[in-house]
């Protein structure tokens, strides 16, 4: 993760030597995410998705008149669910769920968004770096803290389309967006045998926006 400041640093040139193109916005979304843990699961377990929560505020920066860079620091609830195999009968058995994995953590997404010629439709593309607060995994019965079997910092790659409604001289954005982890949540290394192994988490996004321009308005 060396390289993070560097493109921090690079990203942040290029929007305030970009002044006086376009207008920049700012706001704040809020919606829905539904995730789910991938890679390897503890034994005779798997991993199934959960619908959870998200908000934060927007920032959308001007390169050119339909290209912003889009910074989005983001509160996520999350997590997973773990499904164990229940035995039916002699010869038949079925997941259930098991474990309940809930994971609060703390985004900072930076992409690049581009409109379309009639100002309706955006595309996004970037990397978002995930800070983990807190992994509770509770079975029911108890709950276990399991924030330090996860790392302090994680990658991912995320891509989204949007639809934009003007209001007078604000914009809102209905946004779907898919997130994908690039680094593992566990800090154990490459250990099989631990109730978090080696996993990644991913994610789809549905969430409304309220744009308003910053400064005056450039007709």
């Amino acid at each position: 993760m060396k390289f993070i400041p560097a493109v921090i640093i690079f990203l942040l040139f290029l929007v305030f030597s970009q002044t006086g193109v376009a207008q920049p916005y700012f706001g704040f979304h809020a919606g829905f995410n539904s995730g789910k843990f991938s890679g390897d699961s503890p034994r005779n377990f798997k991993y199934t998705g959960k619908l959870q929560y998200n908000a934060g505020l927007l920032f959308d920066w001007p390169l050119k008149e339909d290209v912003f860079i889009s910074v989005a620091p983001t509160y996520v609830i999350s997590g997973s669910k773990l499904q164990y195999p229940f035995e039916i009968s002699e010869d038949e058995s079925e997941y259930r769920d098991s474990v309940d994995l809930k994971l609060q953590m703390f985004t900072l997404p930076l992409a690049l968004k581009i409109i379309s010629d009639n100002d309706r439709w955006q595309f996004s593309g970037g990397f978002e770096f995930a800070f983990p607060i807190k992994l509770l995994a509770d079975n029911s019965v108890e709950e276990n803290d399991l924030t330090k079997d996860i790392n302090n910092i994680g990658l991912n790659m995320i891509f989204g389309i949007g639809y934009r409604i003007p209001i007078e001289k604000n914009i809102l954005v209905i946004n779907l967006a898919y997130s994908q982890g690039l680094t593992s949540l566990a800090n154990n290394g490459d250990a099989t045998d631990s109730f978090l192994p080696r996993i990644r988490f991913t994610s789809f996004r549905l969430t409304a926006a309220w744009l308003r321009p910053l400064g005056k308005n450039k007709d």
